[in-house]
């Protein structure tokens, strides 16, 4: 065997490639003719890695308690990891099956707006870019997304109070394969979904996306999504037409400096999504503004 659950645990640098090329190949085995797909087979590797990063054996040390996982020896070992790798490889095959309709009805990435997808340029992948050079690296990349994914499961609560715009979101993350995050939603709202899909799905979607985004932006720490939002909230409509302006010293309020906005400013020009060259006044056209109301980062 190339690798052992006491590898992934102890030796995580060398055994992680192994354990990611075992998963590609058999996920590949399992999904069957989606076995090409880059997506399919990755959302399948980046469930089993998951699993073993949240039951504390990938990665874990002995900064985590022992696992029932590591007691098993190599051949009940792999036997657990082709299972997880199958389960996950017929849930993708169902929920492929059942979008096919779906999507060729309702298109979910719209190029015109953008405003159909809820994790829009505000998720990574939950498992990184694999494989990892280091364990360190795979472990900062991981929590990174398990900090991300509890922020937008907590923005997804919020939306408790619009049914039609929760039911919405839900929906979708079970389209996306969401279904830890889409399960313990459910489990804390003690929610059942409705079996009939709402004629208005589509705008309800929308307007929840628009509350999602603006509740990661609210919630982030980082400075330049923080300068986006206060854009977004301070602008007016200068006298030249589609034009917004803005003083830093309106952006720099209470826990900011001017440094500290120009410092944001200065980080949403190299995101290509502002046109400053340090001036007292920020100028926005509307498209920039549009797009600031989309910006997130993590990091």
């Amino acid at each position: 065997m190339p690798f052992t659950a006491q590898d992934l645990r102890y030796k995580t640098e060398q055994s992680y490639p192994l354990l990611y090329a075992y998963l590609h190949r058999t996920a590949q085995r399992f999904l069957g003719a989606l076995k090409y797909d880059a997506f399919e087979v990755d959302t399948v590797i980046g469930h089993v890695v998951e699993q073993l990063v949240r039951l504390g054996l990938l990665g874990g040390g002995d900064r985590t308690p022992l696992t029932a996982l590591d007691s098993l020896n190599d051949a009940q070992f792999y036997a657990f990891l082709s299972r997880s790798v199958r389960n996950k490889a017929i849930d993708r095959l169902r929920k492929r099956s059942a979008q096919t309709t779906i999507i060729s009805d309702h298109d979910l990435f719209n190029e015109d707006d953008g405003e159909n997808n809820p994790l829009n340029e505000a998720t990574l992948s939950l498992w990184g870019t694999a494989p990892f050079a280091t364990p360190e690296e795979l472990t900062l990349q991981l929590a990174s997304q398990y900090q991300l994914r509890s922020l937008l499961k907590h923005c997804i609560l919020h939306l408790s109070a619009a049914p039609n715009q929760l039911q919405a979101v839900l929906q979708e993350l079970q389209e996306f394969g969401a279904d830890d995050l889409f399960q313990n939603v459910l489990e804390e709202l003690k929610l059942n979904l409705p079996t009939e899909t709402n004629p208005h799905v589509s705008q309800h979607k929308d307007h929840a996306h628009k509350k999602l985004r603006n509740c990661l932006q609210q919630q982030s720490s980082n400075l330049t999504v923080l300068i986006a939002l206060r854009l977004t909230m301070y602008t007016k409509v200068s006298a030249t037409p589609s034009e917004y302006v803005v003083e830093l010293q309106t952006l720099a309020q209470q826990d900011l400096s001017e440094e500290n906005v120009r410092q944001g400013l200065r980080g949403l020009v190299a995101e290509g999504l502002l046109d400053w060259q340090g001036e007292s006044i920020v100028r926005l056209t509307s498209a920039q503004l549009k797009r600031l109301l989309r910006f997130y980062k993590d990091e």
